[in-house]
């Protein structure tokens, strides 16, 4: 074994001749613990909320979708013809586009999905019912459809399971637009004569995030088609990998097939801004945790300095042994590099209990919320990442300062 490491090592664990070299190299470990620790909880924290946004963007899509290059919508035949592909296990289509929607007084403007039940439960939907025990495809006779709880509530809708109830949808003609209406009344009968209407029982109201559950409403594919006049038409057909087949393997295997008209696009993806937001978040507090490191690394070089006043006479031997100044210094550098080792071990142990105990067991409860305890993720990269951060800067920063000392105070060490 190296000689300047053992020497170190021996430095560290032996009893200090004074008690206030100890406390202090007790303390540098201590704040290296505790930035290191820090770093494992919010990174972890941060990867929970992405993986919660994740989940509560795409509770009504499915992992792959195509949809066209350019325009708005494409052929409602090519269902049909993804479906019959070896490595997709369900192929839906999906029609998007804002509608006006009225029950008794004001209408208000929100965006219409039409999809069918089958598809439906391909999606996240079912789970997100808080009124309708389950999927159906109809309810009084007609193809019925869901509710954001936002939009329910604004409309005054019952929550009792059994209630009738039902929506006057209604979109522009083809070739007029909601915005060309800007001005009119929704009330009036110019704007009723401009547009094509249908009537949607509610057989069920769902929550998911504030903004979905504030415009978004959910009816039968076939509804969707005949309000927006689209009847052979989607905006974008939904597939679900077959078994045996990755998500990443079947994009794969579209985009070499498909025309240069159609293009897929996946999950994350859609919500791209959302996660790029998140992580561009999440990296700047790692950073801003890095910078503190260099505050505890100002410890190091107290307790560094306080050692060398104290082991002055040992230097001075080691160098009459025929010790070089370069072996003098490893000695102090990896005195450094070790209180660094050990508080990032003891971090990185303490803030993997905790993220772990959180996941388990909700240590952290979140009141009133969508989930009932704080989301944490730990991430094998986020762990490997704050070892190197942390016994990077602070090997560096050890090395730098020890070279320093052990210049000025010892020179004949040098």
């Amino acid at each position: 074994m190296n000689v300047s490491f053992r020497i170190a090592r021996r430095y560290l664990w032996s009893r200090k001749s004074q008690r206030l070299i100890h406390l202090v190299s007790g303390i540098s470990v201590f704040v290296v613990a505790a930035v290191a620790a820090a770093m494992i909880a919010i990174l972890s924290a941060f990867n929970g909320i992405e993986d919660l946004v994740e989940e509560l963007f795409s509770s009504l899509d499915t992992e792959l979708a195509v949809l066209p290059a350019e325009g708005r919508t494409i052929s409602a035949s090519w269902i049909d013809s993804l479906g019959a592909h070896p490595g997709i296990a369900h192929a839906g289509g999906v029609l998007e586009q804002d509608v006006v929607v009225r029950r008794q007084g004001e209408p208000r403007v929100c965006t219409l999905l039409g999809f069918d039940p089958q598809h439906a439960r391909y999606t996240g939907l079912a789970e997100r019912l808080i009124r309708g025990a389950e999927l159906r495809g109809d309810t009084l006779g007609m193809p019925c459809g869901y509710v954001g709880l936002g939009i329910a509530r604004e409309l005054r809708l019952p929550f009792e399971s059994d209630a009738a109830v039902t929506l006057t949808v209604a979109a522009p003609k083809r070739g007029r637009s909601l915005g060309s209406m800007k001005g009119r009344s929704l009330l009036d009968g110019g704007a009723e004569r401009m547009m094509v209407s249908g009537r949607l029982p509610v057989c069920g109201t769902f929550s998911i995030n504030a903004d979905i559950d504030a415009r978004t409403i959910v009816g039968s594919l076939g509804f969707a088609q005949e309000v927006l006049q689209r009847p052979d038409a989607v905006s974008r057909i939904e597939v679900v990998p077959a078994t045996g087949w990755s998500q990443e393997q079947l994009r794969a295997a579209l985009d070499g097939a498909l025309p240069p008209t159609l293009k897929t696009r996946t999950r994350r993806e859609k919500n791209a801004l959302i996660h790029a937001t998140s992580r561009a978040e999440k990296w700047a507090t790692f950073a801003i945790l890095s910078f503190i490191l260099v505050v505890a690394a100002f410890n190091i070089l107290a307790a560094l300095t306080m050692l060398l006043l104290d082991k002055r006479r040992d230097v001075a031997t080691l160098a009459a042994m025929g010790m070089t100044g370069r072996e003098v210094r490893q000695v102090f550098s990896w005195q450094g590099l070790l209180i660094n080792a050990v508080g990032a071990v003891t971090g990185i142990g303490i803030g993997v209990a905790l993220v772990l105990l959180q996941d388990r067991y909700g240590l952290v409860r979140l009141e009133g919320a969508m989930v009932p305890a704080y989301p944490v993720a730990l991430h094998a990269t986020d762990v490997l990442g704050v070892a190197a951060v942390v016994l990077g800067v602070g090997g560096t920063f050890s090395a730098v300062m020890v070279a320093y000392l052990v210049r000025r105070m010892v020179p004949d060490a040098g």
